[in-house]
């Protein structure tokens, strides 16, 4: 089988997933085509564009190389990275329509707040009656990604829980100096991401036996670092600038919990997945799709921003040391279930049920 992935980007978070499908027995191909290699935001933020072993890569097609490239390979899967999203997957959208091509879908959730959540979910209904004919499957990145494309009418045959699949190489952790709470958080410092809120938290919960390492920059450094000053906490946290990733993936040898407070949505959250991966529990809000893989007790914690309270509950059990998986049991578990390897094999069980009329696979991480 012949698979084409139509994407934004090079993604270093569809990097392992896409590796692993060409290795998939059955798979003699897997072409990814992308309409930028990265965006300046990806760059500012410590990314390179990776290279990807097995997978042919094509870089900015025009409408010409678009057509090519679907005429030659009508008979493959082709999987948007959306439904009409930028001008390249909405032209390869149009031309896999027209030579009638199988078309499987991977978005995530949408922002549905508000008035602008309101029209964005009548533009998605309206694609839905559009196009729905044309669309084989649909790769639901994150709960509420499954949700809306449920609610949307959408047959849930059709619709399969998805995730960012992704592997790293492991790291040996290195134990603590002192007996404190180690977390680490990396990612933009800003309101969506709800950093602020979360260490205004931790201040308030009394508790000083804590470290927290945050690897990133943003509009609410300043009053991190302010409300840090006026607890007398500012010696437990430190701030490091965006990092190259590979530096990135060294840091969590050093961390025992990771954190992704997002107050807003937030597609999936692969911080947390690279923390699985190596042994970390996960303290992170239900606006994140990665919360759909946190298992209370085991792997972490979740909380809703909207609950109450919520957030400082969840605090303290980190802090007061609840019992939880041990990081070995941790790290095999996420390599069972959204690693790469577990990816590729997931979807190839997706396309056996939607054309080959098999039982419809479980996600890895709900069996």
């Amino acid at each position: 089988m012949v698979f084409v992935f139509w994407q934004n980007i090079i993604s270093i978070h569809q990097k392992s997933f896409l590796e692993a499908l060409a290795l998939q027995p059955g798979v003699d191909k897997v072409l990814l085509a992308v309409e930028h290699e990265l965006t300046p935001v990806r760059k500012s933020m410590g990314w390179d564009a990776p290279e990807l072993e097995g997978v042919e890569v094509v870089i900015s097609p025009d409408k010409t190389k678009i057509e090519q490239i679907v005429k030659l390979y009508a008979g493959a899967v082709h999987v948007m990275g959306g439904i009409r999203i930028g001008s390249m997957i909405t032209a390869a959208f149009d031309q896999c329509v027209r030579y009638k091509c199988r078309i499987g879908i991977m978005s995530e959730q949408y922002n549905d707040a508000g008035y602008k959540g309101l029209l964005r979910g009548m533009k998605y209904r309206y694609f839905r009656l559009k196009y729905a004919r044309h669309i084989s499957f649909i790769l639901a990145i994150g709960k509420r990604g499954a949700d809306h494309n449920r609610a949307m009418g959408y047959r849930p045959r059709i619709v399969f829980p998805w995730a960012y699949f992704i592997t790293v190489q492991k790291t040996v952790a290195v134990p603590a100096s002192l007996p404190v709470t180690r977390m680490m958080y990396a990612g933009r410092l800003e309101e969506a991401k709800g950093i602020f809120r979360f260490v205004s938290e931790l201040c308030a919960s009394g508790n000083r036996n804590f470290q927290l390492g945050i690897f990133g920059s943003g509009p609410d450094e300043t009053k991190i670092k302010a409300v840090l000053a006026e607890n007398g906490l500012s010696e437990n946290v430190t701030f490091t600038s965006f990092i190259k990733y590979a530096e990135l993936l060294e840091q969590y040898k050093h961390y025992d919990w990771v954190v992704l407070p997002s107050t807003q949505k937030d597609g999936w959250g692969v911080v947390v997945s690279e923390g699985l991966l190596n042994g970390l529990k996960a303290i992170c809000s239900n606006k994140c799709g990665v919360s759909w893989v946190i298992k209370d007790g085991f792997n972490g914690i979740a909380f809703d921003w909207a609950e109450n309270g919520g957030c400082s509950r969840a605090i303290s059990r980190m802090l007061r040391g609840d019992k939880f998986a041990s990081q070995q049991q941790i790290s095999s578990w996420a390599e069972e279930t959204i690693s790469g390897k577990a990816g590729a094999a997931y979807f190839m069980q997706v396309i056996s049920s939607v054309f080959s009329n098999a039982e419809p696979p479980v996600a890895p991480w709900l069996r």
